[in-house]
């Protein structure tokens, strides 16, 4: 009697760890998610900002720090690279010159290597607001176009 009840409770305390772990593992995925929203949204964020700055700046792009300045992004992105939820902000802006008619830029937003490192990495750049992903590696205009 003693042993089937010794069982009894091993076999509940197994269900339970395993449950633990499911409910774990979906709370990481939820958090996962949260920040991959984060990072989306300000990518977007920073998509129109970059619009508005260049309709008042005669067709060129600006920095985090320039966008910041001119009132177009919030102070969080006051940084060479903000880190927003977990996720690392990099952007790369081209002026108009000799060697380049059209001025340009791109953004990254990577999952921060100094933190949970979970996500995926997503790009936008100034020849469209499509949004690209890639699930393993920083992402590039030749990546698959998230979706919504």
């Amino acid at each position: 009697m003693f042993r089937v009840h010794i069982l009894a409770l091993l076999v509940l305390l197994g269900l339970v760890s395993l449950s633990c772990q499911s409910y774990t593992t979906g709370l990481q995925k939820s958090v996962t998610r949260a920040d991959e929203t984060a990072a989306t949204g300000a990518l977007h964020t920073i998509a129109v900002a970059q619009q508005t700055y260049s309709a008042t700046n005669g067709g060129d792009f600006g920095t985090f720090q320039q966008l910041t300045e001119g009132g177009y992004l919030d102070p969080r992105f006051n940084s060479s690279k903000p880190v927003i939820k977990d996720y690392v902000l990099t952007m790369e802006v081209t002026p108009k010159s000799a060697a380049q008619a059209e001025p340009s830029y791109s953004c990254n937003a990577d999952p921060d290597p100094n933190g949970f490192k979970a996500g995926s990495h997503f790009y936008i750049d100034s020849t469209s607001s499509a949004l690209h992903v890639n699930p393993n590696a920083s992402a590039t205009a030749r990546d698959p176009i998230a979706q919504p």
